[in-house]
């Protein structure tokens, strides 16, 4: 999988200069290492018009349950190298390697590649916008756990929906996943309807990573002109082959606090 990012330039346009961002693919986009094969090889390439230095830098990664990244230092990932300066159309290949021994969960960290400003800047020229990537890396289990059961199979067997709840037009609920490797699901759908049927809110909701033994909770807030004639709640979460149901009565409407 191929990825292309460019740094935004709405903050270099108010800033009144002409924006340059530097435009760079990586490739691959995720890295997943095992005792076996603990290393690997990440294409960065330039296919913008001005030189890029980038530095490198690790870190390892857990989560809030409201989804945030939660970032700290580590020994445990080697990227070489770790400074690298890229001309206009330019690739290179850098090792990235995990040189801590694998557990019984999955570790996750995150690499990220900097830009740095350019060591001579014509002041009037442009305002540079500087590009940083984080691309995640997951050292597999010794032995994979997915929880399975009789009648599911794989990943999805070990997640489930929990916790789901309704207070001051606010539908709350939670993802959990027992499994000791990450899951991102693959669609988040929550609906509202009213008594008669008709559809007041559809909104899907960005699933991201769930990290390994690690739970997400998520929000929807129903407008004022909605939670009064609201029903009921349903919920909808796609995990590979899995739709994980959700519903919740609300025959008061959902404002009341």
């Amino acid at each position: 999988m191929r990825t292309t990012v460019s740094a935004a330039v709405l903050a270099a346009m108010l800033a009144g200069g002409h924006a340059h961002a530097a435009v760079l693919t990586v490739n691959p986009t995720r890295i997943v290492l095992s005792a076996q094969a603990a290393s690997t090889m990440l294409t960065v390439s330039n296919s913008g018009d001005a030189p890029v230095r980038l530095q490198v830098k690790t870190h390892s990664w857990s989560q809030t349950l409201d989804g945030k990244m939660e970032l700290g230092p580590t020994e445990d990932v080697v990227v070489f190298p770790s400074m690298v300066t890229l001309g206009p159309g330019e690739a290179r290949r850098l090792r990235v390697a995990v040189v801590a021994p694998a557990g019984h969960i999955e570790k996750a960290y995150r690499v990220f590649l900097e830009e740095l400003a350019p060591v001579a800047q014509d002041p009037g020229a442009f305002v540079r916008v500087l590009t940083r990537i984080g691309i995640p890396v997951f050292l597999q289990p010794v032995t994979t756990s997915s929880r399975i059961s009789p009648t599911r199979g794989g990943l999805e067997a070990g997640v489930s929906l929990t916790g789901v709840g309704l207070e001051a037009g606010v539908v709350r609920f939670q993802i959990d996943n027992r499994n000791t490797t990450h899951v991102v699901p693959d669609g988040i759908r929550v609906k509202g309807v009213s008594a008669t049927g008709l559809t007041l809110a559809d909104e899907s909701i960005d699933g991201w990573y769930i990290l390994a033994e690690g739970a997400r909770q998520y929000e929807l807030r129903f407008g004022a002109g909605d939670c009064a004639s609201l029903r009921v709640v349903l919920i909808n979460v796609q995990v590979g082959r899995d739709v994980l149901k959700g519903r919740l009565e609300t025959p008061s409407g959902a404002c009341a606090p």
